[in-house]
């Protein structure tokens, strides 16, 4: 009810108008603060503890999510590529990342792709940076998955640089890149691991590409990410 469009002919009724809409104000008040906590608990109890050495290629996506009880609906990634022939599944980042024991903590970004025609899971891509665990996740899967079939490291310092900067321009700070490639046989799948440190300015990053062997995808995806050129 509008207050200043109404006549005030019973003045005597008023206060008993204002305790009224006063009440209904705050039950309302109360009622959305009510709906808001259970939304709220709501989203935390879907939130998913995502086992990463559980996630299994040569599948449809749907298999593969299930058994972290999920669906594609839980995708965070809203676009849709129009000219590619596979789509990606994007991880919520504020779930809980675990590989095998080892409690990850924060990611960057976790991302499954999967064919548009047969739906199913061809590659996954992680990516970890800053992060305290970096070293021992790379250790991980390094030493874990598989056969170890190729394994490089790179130090770069001010004196012998070899990384170039976002400008083009020589890196002078004392870099370790360590470059890992892992063949999972059983799992018909293969590791590429790109760990890099920066120990002048206390800085890492992981990147897994997890790629499934069997897939018609997988020379595309070796040359689309350069990893013929990386890993040789």
């Amino acid at each position: 009810m509008n207050t200043k469009n109404t006549t005030l002919i019973h003045m005597l009724f008023l206060p008993i108008y204002v305790l009224f809409f006063s009440c209904q104000e705050r039950n309302s008040q109360s009622s959305t603060t009510s709906q808001e906590a259970v939304h709220t608990t709501s989203e935390i109890q879907q939130k998913e503890s995502i086992q990463v050495d559980k996630i299994a290629l040569n599948q449809q996506l749907d298999t593969l999510l299930k058994s972290f009880r999920m669906t594609k609906d839980d995708n965070s990634n809203a676009t849709y590529n129009i000219n590619m022939d596979y789509e990606e599944f994007a991880f919520d980042n504020s779930n809980t990342f675990t590989f095998k024991s080892l409690e990850i903590g924060e990611i960057e970004s976790l991302v499954v792709y999967y064919m548009k025609t047969t739906g199913e899971a061809f590659c996954y891509e992680l990516e970890v940076q800053n992060n305290p665990q970096c070293k021992a996740l790379y250790s991980a899967y390094s030493t874990t998955l598989g056969e170890k079939t190729f394994d490089k490291k790179i130090e770069s310092t001010k004196d012998r640089p070899i990384f170039l900067d976002e400008n083009g321009e020589q890196e002078t700070d004392h870099i370790i890149q360590e470059l890992t490639k892992v063949v999972d046989r059983d799992k018909h799948s293969t590791y590429y691991l790109i760990y890099k440190e920066n120990l002048t300015s206390k800085e890492n990053k992981l990147t897994v590409i997890a790629i499934s062997d069997s897939s018609e995808k997988r020379d595309e995806w070796v040359k689309f990410r350069s990893l013929d050129m990386v890993f040789e």
